[in-house]
């Protein structure tokens, strides 16, 4: 996945370099979207779905294993594993693959999408009420401990959180639009 979206970076720059002259330097025709796509949400829920359905057809095989071994919460595994019933044999995966799904939700849900235009930054999404910094207030932008930083002109720290997408592009996105970027 990593290196299809490289590819059509890349793709996306000589298409751009191909089609200006090299007299003029390249400037962003719209602003920069950093969240999680479809694919990425889909590809997230299939394999949580994966690992709860595999959970539920090996729980038998992890409670013996949690018999032998002291892992954490053990005890309930083991106990759990226990009942066998036809039933609860065909229901183990069910329920596996309705808890995948719910941590496919909280998973994709919990991403900030991060959204840097010309004129102003705005994080989050329109229908939650999003943080909103104008290119007046803004001062710097710089991964911390992998964070995105984004302090404003009286040096306060307005945003700092994960971003979806690559330090390098998250980087070009804000210095290609003007925006002042540093390093720490």
């Amino acid at each position: 996945m990593y290196q299809f979206g490289t590819i059509v970076s890349q793709l996306r720059r000589v298409r751009i370099a191909m089609s200006t002259d090299n007299s003029s330097p390249v400037t962003p025709s719209g602003p920069a979207v950093f969240k999680l796509g479809r694919t990425d949400i889909i590809v997230i829920g299939f394999v949580c779905v994966s690992i709860g359905v595999a959970l539920g057809f090996l729980l038998p095989t992890l409670g013996s294993l949690a018999a032998r071994f002291p892992i954490p919460f053990g005890d309930p595994i083991e106990k759990l594993s226990r009942f066998d019933q036809p039933w609860v044999v065909a229901i183990r995966p069910i329920i596996g693959a309705v808890l995948g799904l719910i941590a496919a939700a909280v998973i994709a849900g919990s991403n900030t999408p991060v959204l840097v235009s010309d004129d102003e930054i705005v994080i989050g999404d329109e229908n939650d009420h999003p943080l909103r910094i104008s290119r007046a207030s803004f001062s710097t932008a710089y991964f911390a401990d992998g964070k995105l930083t984004i302090l404003t002109e009286g040096g306060h720290q307005a945003y700092r959180g994960a971003v979806e997408g690559r330090k390098d592009a998250v980087a070009e996105a804000f210095t290609s639009r003007g925006y002042r970027w540093g390093e720490i």
